[in-house]
């Protein structure tokens, strides 16, 4: 075999592949698939394994050795951009095609173009995150008094139902939309189930059927 493969045995009806965040290979199959079916299986699906653990490998290089240059990868919605920074009169952040441009009066190192991006996704999420959670505050019918915006390193969002106070982790504007949309509603349906019990779930359910893989996307930090 040529990857490490966990494979685990299960009262499932279909075999689930799936690759962790870590690099972790696992393969749950039902419990009477017979060896040979399984090694075919697998060899079936190299190319995706290979593909998925290449995608890994460059978002933890991109993660650990960040260091705000030309050239840099840049997340964004879900889709990384080639960031360019030039001098200028004044400060701004523009998205042009493949490329976020980063226009600076301020000396071009490390901490000042950090800034400066800090500052633009900031402006983009609470523009980006308001829209999301007014969408869905509307459509099951709850209102919120105030949405804040900060880091989180635990948690994607939280929220105080009884203040009516939504908070959402920074983060997630480098997310898709539909992950943010997917944090939104699972934040705005605590207002109404301050809990995470079945009727939470079904409540999530109703208004988003695909929930799930959008959760499943935002934890692989696809």
């Amino acid at each position: 075999m040529k990857y490490n493969i966990i494979i685990t045995r299960k009262s499932i009806k279909n075999l689930i592949l799936k690759i962790k965040s870590n690099g972790q290979i696992l393969l749950s199959v039902p419990k009477t698939t017979p060896q040979k079916y399984i090694e075919s299986f697998i060899e079936s699906k190299e190319a995706w394994i290979k593909e998925n653990l290449e995608k890994i490998k460059k978002n933890s290089t991109k993660q650990v050795d960040k260091s705000y240059k030309n050239g840099d990868n840049i997340e964004y919605l879900g889709k990384m951009y080639i960031l360019k920074i030039f001098p200028d009169k004044k400060n701004s952040v523009q998205i042009f095609e493949d490329c976020i441009y980063i226009y600076t009066n301020k000396e071009i190192n490390k901490k000042n173009i950090e800034t400066l991006l800090y500052n633009w996704y900031r402006k983009q999420a609470h523009i980006i995150f308001l829209d999301s959670i007014n969408k869905y505050s509307q459509i099951i019918d709850e209102n919120f008094k105030e949405l804040k915006i900060r880091k989180m390193k635990n948690r994607w969002g939280s929220c105080r139902y009884l203040k009516k106070q939504i908070t959402l982790n920074l983060e997630l504007i480098k997310k898709p939309l539909e992950c943010i949309d997917y944090v939104s509603l699972h934040e705005v349906a605590h207002l109404k189930y301050p809990h995470h019990k079945k009727e939470f779930w079904d409540f999530i359910h109703i208004y988003m059927p695909d929930w799930k893989l959008r959760k499943e996307r935002l934890e692989k930090n696809e």
